[in-house]
């Protein structure tokens, strides 16, 4: 394996949320080894695990034994947020938190891991101006809950000019829509991984609650953390480029091929589709082995196997 070099010299920093539990721990700890056989920066990164559930910090550490010797920082989201806002407020916790001596944050979801180093996208984070980068989520939000509406041709253009914001064009297919099937997007990124340097965090911090909470009352979607991230980049005109799918491919065979990946070009691996496995338990103790056994059909559940094969030797 070729290891990469430090780019321009950036301090990584990769902040996940997760709710106290054996399976967000086993997925944070296979995203820690996945970083260490990155060699620097990335097995120097910061990694910052947020925890909601009005969790016992104390509890959650002593029941990560394998962290205790590393660089992970856990943090506890506040009681009087996670009663207000919930699991979304956990995601957003996340942003509240200053950069200290990290120049590149990255979001990442518990369920994703890097592959490759993602050193091409680095230079772009160097800039003074509030600058953020992501990959277009797969279809656009919906409405009330989790599946009770898609947003139309109306809902962005009505929803930025309610917020008081805009987006100049070119905006953007969602990456999934093959046929075209619905209106172009601003860039709205799933939250598997977005970057974003220090000035775009600060931007992203002092708006996010109150954002949640207008959203809450407005357009109560399931999606409201995405959607919060696109409205707070435009009030601030933020630079905020689209990745391509290599840096949040899932494990999803119709994102593969309406991407045109290789399993070769996949840098971030997003492993939320269930259709072989079930994320909550399968790196378990008493899973892992039926796991690393299977004869998988989805080519990235597959090289997700090989990682975790490789995550497994170590023990």
């Amino acid at each position: 394996m070729t290891i990469p070099s430090d780019p321009d010299g950036l301090r990584l920093e990769f902040r996940i949320p997760i709710s106290p539990t054996p399976g967000f721990f086993a997925q944070v700890q296979l995203f820690h080894f996945a970083l260490q056989r990155l060699g620097p920066p990335y097995a120097s990164a910061k990694l910052r695990i947020v925890v909601g559930d009005k969790c016992d910090l104390d509890a959650v550490i002593e029941a990560n034994p394998w962290a205790r010797d590393v660089d992970i920082i856990w943090d506890r989201v506040p009681d009087a947020l996670f009663d207000v806002a919930g699991i979304w407020g956990t995601a957003n916790w996340r942003l509240s938190l200053p950069p200290e001596d990290s120049d590149v944050i990255i979001l990442s979801d518990a369920d994703t891991v890097l592959l490759q180093d993602i050193d091409p996208i680095l230079a772009d984070f160097g800039a003074s101006h509030p600058v953020v980068r992501g990959h277009v989520a797969h279809y656009p939000p919906p409405l009330d809950g989790e599946a009770k509406g898609t947003a139309g041709p109306e809902f962005w253009p009505k929803l930025l000019a309610d917020y008081g914001a805009s987006w100049s064009e070119p905006w953007t297919h969602y990456s999934m829509d093959i046929d075209d099937r619905f209106p172009l997007t601003p860039p709205y990124y799933n939250l598997g991984f977005v970057a974003m340097n220090r000035a775009a965090l600060t931007c992203f911090g002092q708006d996010i609650h109150w954002t949640e909470e207008w959203l809450r009352k407005k357009h109560p979607s399931h999606m409201r953390c995405q959607i919060a991230l696109t409205l707070i980049a435009a009030a601030h005109a933020m630079d905020a480029g689209c990745l391509p799918a290599t840096y949040n491919a899932a494990n999803d065979p119709n994102h593969f091929a309406s991407c045109g990946m290789a399993p070769c070009d996949v840098r971030v691996l997003h492993y939320l589709r269930e259709n072989e496995f079930e994320r909550a338990t399968f790196l378990l103790p008493g899973n892992i082995e039926d796991f690393l056994a299977r004869d998988l059909g989805t080519v990235m559940n597959a090289e997700l196997q090989a990682l975790v094969r490789q995550w497994r030797s170590t023990w």
